[in-house]
């Protein structure tokens, strides 16, 4: 009997073993203590009940300045799209390990953050915490959303029609690594349907608005204009345009408005100048008096 049980419980050890492991992070053991392993593989389906919004950004050398105005706007922007709408962050670009090759520079993409809702800070984040590279790996960081990180997402509307899945490109240029971006998005469709690309495309090219046209998707050129920058993510999230500016100016009144109030209200004491005293030796005014803001 202790045998049969012996057996038993063998078997359940090595099922667990063999069952496939949820999403999570793990550490492992090594001689220089613990080490935090890369995030593992989510559900193999997921199903949004709204938009699904993959933004994949450029982090080549050149990207430094619009990187801070893209973190800047979509701190105004993400609080408003639906609430249903669920958005990731995948960067590409990135600066190899020192002592890199090429070829690491050009397989250099990175899932920030998968699909979720409400994930605003770690976007943030993600943006703030890239480091910029210096080549374009533009094909494979393409790949990766399309073959990977979108691959076995559904997404729906309130009448469970089947929608597309959207992915808004930020870049400032074209593919550096030999990769031919049109030749790429055509052969994808040829296979499925189930995608559209908006171009946020800065300064004067229009090599890639291919990518747009092959999705049903709108290509945005940027001549160095913020508020360009800021109309065309206005555009790609579907919020109405104008947000950025209008929050941006609401914040200054409200903090305006914060500042009167504390001069308002706020009361200091103020010392006279020297007064006369009558005979009986008595101050004419007393030597100190409250005085608000407001009344000077």
């Amino acid at each position: 009997m202790k045998k049969i049980l012996s057996f038993l419980i063998g078997l359940s050890v090595i099922a667990a073993c063999a069952m496939p492991v949820q999403a999570g992070e793990f550490k492992v053991y090594s001689a220089n203590g613990y080490k935090q392993m890369a995030k593992l593989r989510g559900p193999s389906h997921i199903s949004i009940n709204g938009e699904a919004v993959m933004l994949l950004v450029d982090f080549s050398g050149s990207m430094g300045r619009w990187i801070t105005e893209a973190k800047e706007t979509l701190e105004y922007i993400l609080p408003r799209i639906p609430y249903k709408s669920a958005v990731a962050l995948r960067v590409f670009g990135e600066r190899a390990e020192a002592g890199s090759d090429r070829a690491a520079a050009c397989t250099s993409s990175r899932l920030v953050t998968s699909l979720r809702k409400g994930n605003q800070s770690q976007i943030s984040e993600g943006l703030s915490g890239a480091n910029l590279g210096g080549l374009t790996p533009l094909v494979y960081g393409l790949q990766k959303t399309v073959e990977e990180d979108l691959k076995n997402v559904r997404a729906f509307d309130k009448n469970t029609t089947r929608k597309k899945k959207k992915i808004i490109l930020v870049t400032d240029g074209g593919e550096t690594c030999g990769g031919d971006p049109c030749a790429y998005i055509r052969e994808v469709m040829q296979k499925r349907k189930d995608i559209k690309i908006d171009v946020i495309q800065l300064g004067n090219s229009d090599k890639l608005a291919c990518l747009a046209d092959a999705t049903g998707g709108t290509f945005h050129k940027i001549d160095g204009s913020r508020q360009k920058f800021e109309n065309a993510f206005e555009a790609a999230f579907n919020v109405p345009v104008g947000t950025v500016s209008e929050s941006r100016n609401e914040e200054k009144v409200s903090s305006k408005e914060s500042n009167l109030r504390v001069r308002t209200y706020n009361e200091k004491i103020v010392k006279p100048r020297r007064t006369k005293k009558c005979l009986n030796n008595q101050p004419l005014a007393s030597n100190y008096k409250f005085v608000n803001y407001g009344d000077n």
